[in-house]
C-alpha cells in the first residue's frame, strides 16, 4: 500500500539520524555524569513504524481480512479470553496518538540481547500433570509453553503486566547498570531464534549515586534488542503487548499502555539465515546479554502478569494457550532464573490459569 510504504521509508530515514535515548520524548532526563544503559551508535536493524489505518477505518467491525491490510493485532477470540478481548477492544478505539505524530517514534539499536533460554539441567515434574515441568535457566524466569512435536506456521502472543520499580540488590552498588527485561514472545526455548517485545527496567548505582531506566524495545534474535521511544513507559504502568508473525520471516509487535493510553506499533523482520521454528510461546521475566555477558538482575522485586495468551490465530479452530495452564499438547515449563553460581533468584508463581506473579530472591533482592 503506497501510503504505508511511504511512511515506512521515512521512519527508517528518522531512524538513521535520532539515534537517540527513549528520553528524548518525555521520559525524565538521567542525572549527569550517567551513561545510557547499553546503547550503542548505527541504524536499528530489521525494524520499522507501522503506520496506522485511515482515520475513518474501524478495526472492531472490521473483517479479519481487512485488519491484516492494516497490520493490525490480532483480536484475541472473546470466548477464550473476555478480558484480554475487551482490552484489545479498548486499545484498537484509543487515538494512535505517537504513530499518527508527525514525527515518527525514536528507534535506537543497542548492544543488549533477549537471547533463547539458557537452560540448565533437565526438566522434571512440578505437579500433579504429567505435562507440567520445572526446569532451570541463566537468563530466563516465567513460563513457557513448548511442543516441538506440533510446530505452528504462524501464532500471536499477548503479555499484559504491571511494571515494576527499578532497584538494586539491597545494600548493593554494583558501579554500573542492573538489567531486567519482561516480555511475551514466540520460539527460544530449544530453538536459537526468539521474536519478541517488551519493557527494560533497570537500575543504576555507583558512588552513591542511583538512577533507573524505563523503556520498550523490540527484538528478532539473534539480532539485538531496538529500544522504542513509544509508548512512554513508567513504573507502575499497565502495558498490553501482542507479538505475533506473518510469515517464518515478518513479525510485528503492538504496546498498548493501558495507564496512558498511548500505542504504537512496529515491524520486524527476521535477521538473515533465521526463519521462525514454531516450537514454543512464552511469558519471561529476563536478566539480557549485554555487550556478550549476562547482565546482573534488577532487584525488580515482584511483577504482577494479569493476563496471557498464545493461539494460532487462523486457524479454524485454534489451539489456546494461557501463561499457566497446563496445554493440551506439549508441557508448560515453570522456569526458575538462577544468578552465575547456580543460585535462584528469579522465579513465576502460577496464581491461576492466566495469571502469575513474579518475584526475584536471593542474591537478586
Amino acid at each position: 500500500m503506497p501510503s504505508r510504504l511511504a511512511y515506512l521509508c521515512s521512519a527508517a530515514a528518522l531512524t538513521t539520524t535520532m539515534v537517540t535515548s527513549a528520553y528524548a520524548q518525555g521520559t525524565p532526563p538521567l542525572p549527569p555524569n550517567v551513561p545510557l544503559p547499553g546503547v550503542v551508535s548505527g541504524p536499528p536493524t530489521g525494524v520499522g513504524v507501522v503506520a496506522p489505518p485511515p482515520a475513518n477505518f474501524n478495526a472492531l467491525t472490521a473483517s479479519p481480512t481487512a485488519n491484516a491490510q492494516y497490520s493490525i493485532p490480532p483480536a484475541p477470540p472473546a470466548a477464550a479470553s473476555p478480558r484480554l478481548h475487551a482490552v484489545w477492544q479498548k486499545a484498537m478505539s484509543a487515538p494512535a496518538t505517537s504513530a499518527r505524530s508527525s514525527v515518527a517514534p525514536t528507534l535506537t539499536q543497542t548492544n543488549i540481547s533477549h537471547g533463547p533460554n539458557r537452560k540448565r539441567g533437565a526438566s522434571v515434574p512440578a505437579g500433579e500433570t504429567n505435562n507440567v515441568l520445572s526446569s532451570t535457566s541463566f537468563n530466563w524466569s516465567g513460563t513457557a509453553v513448548y511442543n516441538p512435536a506440533d510446530p505452528f506456521t504462524v501464532e500471536a502472543i499477548i503479555g499484559e503486566y504491571t511494571v515494576p520499580v527499578a532497584h538494586q540488590a539491597l545494600g548493593a552498588c554494583t558501579g554500573g547498570w542492573d538489567y531486567s527485561s519482561l516480555w511475551p514472545g514466540i520460539d527460544g526455548y530449544g530453538s536459537g531464534d526468539v521474536l519478541q517485545a517488551g519493557v527494560e527496567v533497570d537500575a543504576f548505582c555507583w558512588l552513591g549515586i542511583t538512577a533507573s531506566f524505563y523503556s520498550a524495545w523490540i527484538e528478532w534474535f539473534p539480532n539485538s534488542s531496538v529500544r522504542v521511544s513509544s509508548p512512554v513507559i513508567n513504573p507502575g504502568d499497565l502495558i498490553f503487548v501482542e507479538v505475533w508473525n506473518t510469515s517464518p520471516t515478518t513479525g510485528f509487535a503492538y504496546f498498548y499502555n493501558e495507564t496512558t493510553g498511548e500505542t504504537a506499533e512496529y515491524s520486524l523482520t527476521a535477521p538473515s539465515g533465521t526463519r521462525l521454528v514454531g516450537s514454543s510461546v512464552e511469558w519471561i521475566v529476563e536478566r539480557p546479554g549485554v555487550g556478550g555477558s549476562l547482565a546482573t538482575l534488577t532487584n525488580y522485586i515482584y511483577s504482577a502478569w494479569s493476563d496471557g495468551l498464545a493461539w494460532n490465530y487462523t486457524a479454524a479452530s485454534p489451539t489456546y494457550n494461557y501463561q499457566g495452564q497446563n496445554p493440551t499438547s506439549g508441557t508448560l515449563e515453570v522456569i526458575t532464573m538462577l544468578d552465575n553460581n547456580g543460585n535462584g533468584i528469579s522465579r513465576p508463581t502460577i496464581e491461576n490459569f492466566n495469571f502469575l506473579w513474579f518475584r526475584d530472591f536471593g542474591s537478586a533482592y
